[in-house]
């Protein structure tokens, strides 16, 4: 059996807030399904995890990645929309770009 995970990423150059990450988080649940994703904390408790964060850095400066696990990976057209949708909420983020995975 093969692990496969599918997500939907929005990167974006700037630190989003708690209220954005829910929006997010909304916008992409509305389309699609995500799956339940567990975490550990420091003191060894099970947490759910909607939106994973972390970081990556290119030749412009930070880049911040909010990943969602999917139950299954979207088609064109849930993207599309997604995407749509993304760039109606937060008209003020200059660049980001949603990706999603795709199994070949």
């Amino acid at each position: 059996m093969a692990f496969i995970k599918n997500f939907a990423r929005f990167n974006t150059r700037d630190e989003l807030d708690e209220d954005d990450i829910i929006e997010y988080f909304d916008i992409v649940q509305s389309v699609v399904s995500s799956k339940i994703v567990k975490g550990v904390t420091d003191d060894a408790k099970k947490v759910a995890i909607d939106v994973v964060i972390y970081t990556d850095e290119d030749e412009h400066g930070p880049i911040f990645i909010h990943e969602i696990v999917l139950d299954e990976e979207i088609d064109e057209e849930e993207g599309n929309a997604i995407s749509d949708e993304l760039a109606l909420t937060f008209p003020d983020l200059e660049n980001f770009t949603f990706e999603a995975s795709i199994e070949i």
